[in-house]
């Protein structure tokens, strides 16, 4: 489980009221509002909004911690290398709480995918998706590129020349 808040604090996006209403949600529909607030906001500055795509749960590092912290670095290299990149991370915690009785019962709780991010990609407020190079070994990650292709989202290998910079 990765430390509370951890990117909120240093997310421009977010404002204390996104924060205070993401502590009383209590389904994945609830997130849902919240993200999109946010993601409205980050289309104001003008440019392109991206979202890095990988591993988390399933695949990739082997574990949730490595992959987390994996991807954080992929989302903070996109950042300094300044695209406007929206930030899941601060629901992840909540994911995680209501994902729970899914994991309990060793089932992937498809709610992350189909109300959450297909409701944001369906917003048509993320230009492009960033993918990382073992995203094929994350059911999300795989679900999400088809969505993206289905949605008409740009699909980008992300940069190579900055994978070096996420070890």
């Amino acid at each position: 489980m990765m430390a509370k808040n951890h990117i909120m604090e240093n997310n421009d996006h977010w404002t204390e009221i996104e924060k205070q209403a993401l502590k009383g949600v209590t389904t994945f529909e609830d997130m849902l509002p919240i993200a999109i607030t946010i993601l409205k906001r980050m289309t104001e500055l003008g440019k392109p909004t991206h979202q890095v795509c990988g591993p988390i749960s399933t695949g990739g590092r082997g574990s949730v911690q490595a992959n987390s912290e994996y991807f954080k670095n992929a989302i903070r290299v996109a950042q300094e290398r300044g695209l406007v990149v929206f930030d899941q991370f601060p629901f992840q915690e909540k994911m995680a709480e209501l994902a729970a009785p899914f994991e309990a019962r060793k089932e992937y709780c498809n709610d992350i995918l189909h109300v959450f991010y297909r409701g944001i990609f369906k917003s048509g407020l993320i230009d492009t998706m960033l993918f990382l190079p073992d995203w094929q070994s994350s059911k999300g990650a795989t679900w999400e590129r088809n969505e993206a292709k289905e949605l008409g989202i740009t699909i980008k290998d992300y940069p190579e020349e900055w994978l070096p910079l996420l070890e």
